[in-house]
């Protein structure tokens, strides 16, 4: 029995050790449970940290782009507004001086229009684009101007032939009025129809000029014309030529004339130079004019003692003379000088050629070439007018030979002047001795003359019309010699009229210089 009570103790104890065996291996599982759990859980506290601190570096990586993004942006909106301020600045810099500088450049082009105010923008959009305004406002401009000043000048050219066709008609009232009060009881109404005369002259000329500026034609036609007898025509259309002008000097050596096409165009450039050179050499300062024969053609050569001109003024007269540009009224001044722009129409028609430099007086010499395709040679049964001069190579024979008698251009004289009609005594051996020498000297001057250039010849297609009244069979009723004196003479009755008639004071306002 005792085994059995010692047993029982031990029984016991191994059970409740194996009890507390069971309880601590469940209580280690469920330690190592909470462990494993308590693992998790700090793994997972662990994954959350990374992921938040993952999150919270994308984050600060995210604000660091974006403050990065508003600074790029803050930058980009100083730019564009610091852009924005210059090209407004540059925009009011072509409206308040570009834009007004080229609207001086296109009347005065002297004028330097302003490039672009601040340098960097030169080569830019915005440069270019103002560029292209620039030239936009130009060209419109250049346009309008063209088309105001055409339908000017087309007004111009319409009134002022208007007016030229009523002056050529008041001078053909008062050529009637000197042919039926041509004697010596009507001294005093021939002086006064001389001056008229002479005041529509210069009225036909001023309006000849002004309409030629324009365009128009000069509104007169003529035959085939000796040259030296435009020359002398011309000089009758400037005022006061009889104490202003020298000349003209004659020293073509052939029969040359102008070809009716041509004529009244080189008669109106030689007036009008002549009238310049007139209006400014002031006082009693003489005018020179000469016509010279050349190898392409022939030449008119103007000096005057005048106030000459200056370099822009060469410059400005060179451009208008030569014809190659168009001109507009607006370059003319105000008030405006057409004489040079109206030349340089002529000089453009017809290729003759107008050039000015100084003279050896110190005023200003113009010169007018005329090439050989506008002159002709005249018939040999023609002659000059009674007015023209003779060539300076035949007053010097004519000169050794009479030395007493009268020069070949009448002087003019004091004592009153013989009536037209009446015929002067004939001086038969004068005219032979005149004659003569004349004859020997062309003949020297023809051979002289083989080489230049041929002329075109032009012929009579109908015998020369007959003067009023019948002649002798026998010849001529009067000598050459005579008609010459009775038409110089007439000449300087003529003068003396149109001195008295005229104002004291400048009417004949030509170009300016």
């Amino acid at each position: 029995m005792p085994s059995d009570s010692s047993s029982v103790p031990i029984l016991i104890i191994a059970i409740a050790l194996a009890l507390v065996l069971v309880g601590v291996l469940l209580l280690h599982t469920r330690v190592r449970r909470k462990l494993a759990h308590a693992q998790g859980q700090l793994v997972q506290a662990r994954q959350a940290q990374e992921h938040r601190t993952r999150e919270t570096s994308v984050g600060h990586q995210r604000l660091a782009q974006a403050e990065r993004q508003a600074q790029e942006s803050a930058e980009l909106l100083r730019e564009a507004r610091a852009q924005h301020d210059l090209v407004r600045a540059e925009t009011e810099h072509l409206i308040a001086k570009r834009i007004p500088a080229l609207l001086a450049h296109l009347r005065t082009p002297h004028v330097i229009v302003p490039g672009v105010q601040n340098p960097a923008l030169a080569g830019t959009d915005v440069d270019k684009q103002h560029r292209t305004i620039l030239d936009a406002v130009t060209r419109g401009l250049r346009e309008e101007g063209e088309r105001i000043d055409e339908a000017a000048q087309a007004v111009i050219r319409g009134a002022m032939s208007r007016v030229q066709t009523q002056a050529l008609r008041a001078q053909d009232l008062l050529a009637g009025v000197q042919q039926r009060y041509g004697g010596d009881e009507h001294t005093a109404l021939l002086r006064e129809v001389l001056g008229l005369d002479m005041f529509n002259e210069l009225i036909i000329r001023r309006v000849q000029v002004t309409g030629i500026a324009c365009g128009a034609t000069p509104g007169l036609s003529r035959d085939d014309t000796y040259l030296v007898d435009l020359m002398v025509g011309a000089i009758s259309r400037v005022e006061n030529f009889e104490q202003r002008i020298e000349g003209p000097a004659n020293h073509l050596r052939r029969r040359i004339g102008v070809a009716a096409r041509a004529a009244e165009s080189i008669l109106f450039i030689t007036a009008e130079l002549l009238a310049n050179a007139v209006h400014h050499s002031y006082g009693t300062l003489k005018v020179t004019i000469a016509v010279h024969e050349t190898n392409n053609g022939a030449a008119i050569v103007i000096d005057d003692a005048g106030v000459g001109l200056n370099e822009d003024q060469y410059a400005r007269a060179t451009r208008l003379l030569s014809g190659i540009q168009p001109t507009r009224l607006v370059d003319l001044g105000n008030p405006p000088h057409t004489g040079w722009a109206a030349i340089g129409r002529q000089v453009a028609h017809y290729g003759v050629q107008v050039t000015v430099k100084k003279s050896a007086f110190g005023g200003v010499q113009a010169v007018l070439t005329i090439p050989t395709a506008l002159l002709v040679e005249m018939p040999e049964d023609s002659r000059p007018s009674v007015l023209a001069p003779e060539p300076v190579r035949a007053t010097v024979p004519a000169a050794r030979l009479e030395p007493a008698t009268a020069p070949s251009r009448p002087e003019p004289v004091t004592a009153r002047p013989e009536p037209i009609a009446a015929p002067s005594r004939p001086e038969p051996v004068t005219a032979a001795a005149r004659v003569e020498p004349a004859a020997s000297s062309e003949r020297a001057d023809t051979a002289a003359a083989a080489d230049l250039v041929p002329l075109p010849q032009r012929r009579r297609q109908s015998p020369p019309r007959a003067a009023s009244g019948s002649r002798p069979a026998g010849g001529l009723r009067t000598t050459p010699e005579e008609a010459q004196k009775r038409w110089g003479d007439f000449q300087v009755g003529a003068e003396a009229g149109r001195r008295e008639a005229l104002p004291t004071e400048q009417h004949d306002i030509t170009e300016g210089k």
